[in-house]
């Protein structure tokens, strides 16, 4: 991509630069959020922009920029670098730093990058993938902050036992996936967590779609139960819903991509289709 939006101004990406005393560098202080785009449409755009919302107020962050602003320069970004289909990264750190530890909240750092969609392979889709587990409780767990270290630190592992994703455990909770949220079907129950995690988009699209199809336990999820799952799947922007089969080295269910599971990604391709 050729072009990206940095403090006010859009400009070409090899010209983007963020200052070296930026505390986003220094110390990590930052947080975005991440969406994609389908036929130039920006999908789930409220709802991302709140969560971003959420996530600058607990680190005491503000968007220098309005919703609608934001909307805009999507689009604008869009057809500068003339492509649809995308993934929108919003980024927003404190600004300079002050002495090291401080910033001042009235000059932030924000940037919007528009990047070509990275999408899991389609065999995933129809076979099913795999996860690996790692006990983590992500940091400021609420927040989407852009601390990825654990996800990065174990991506070569995740890669060379042939997982998609690393699903995170704590203290005998099933909780998140590193850049995902997990859900498991057991008995024709859609079971999945609410607590202790960063609540996706996508996530809460898919329990709309299905509310009145299935029913829904939002519950805490034992490490021991993943052995009694019929189905798993997980949900992200660049995801959608993908299934799982494999569990570390437990199968899930038969091994194979659930009924439930294909419905629902039926729905989801469904309602994509009529935006």
């Amino acid at each position: 991509m050729k072009y990206c939006y940095l403090n006010d101004k859009i400009i070409s990406l090899d010209k983007a630069f963020v200052r070296i005393d930026d505390i986003g560098i220094l110390r990590g202080y930052s947080v975005f959020d991440f969406l994609r785009t389908y036929d130039g449409k920006p999908f789930l755009l409220k709802e991302h922009l709140q969560r971003l919302h959420n996530s600058a107020k607990l680190l005491s962050l503000e968007l220098p920029v309005t919703d609608k602003k934001i909307e805009t320069l999507i689009y604008e970004l869009l057809k500068k670098n003339n492509i649809k289909d995308a993934q929108v990264r919003i980024i927003l750190t404190g600004g300079r730093t002050i002495e090291g530890m401080g910033f001042d909240p009235k000059h932030p750092t924000c940037a919007i990058l528009i990047e070509p969609l990275a999408l899991p392979r389609a065999e995933f889709y129809k076979n099913g993938g795999k996860l690996i587990t790692n006990t983590h409780l992500r940091y400021a767990h609420t927040a989407k902050t852009t601390n990825y270290i654990n996800a990065i630190a174990l991506a070569e592992e995740r890669k060379e036992k042939g997982a998609i994703e690393i699903l995170y455990i704590f203290e005998d909770k099933v909780l998140e996936c590193s850049t995902s949220n997990f859900f498991m079907v057991k008995d024709n129950i859609l079971i999945t967590p609410k607590n202790t995690i960063l609540i996706g988009t996508t996530r809460n699209f898919v329990l709309k779609l299905v509310a009145n199809k299935i029913l829904i336990e939002e519950r805490d999820i034992r490490v021991s139960e993943l052995q009694t799952a019929d189905e798993a799947f997980i949900t992200a922007t660049n995801k959608e819903v993908l299934p799982i089969v494999k569990i570390d080295s437990m199968t899930v269910g038969d091994g194979i991509v659930g009924k439930n599971t294909e419905k629902i990604m039926e729905l989801f391709a469904s309602a994509v289709r009529s935006l």
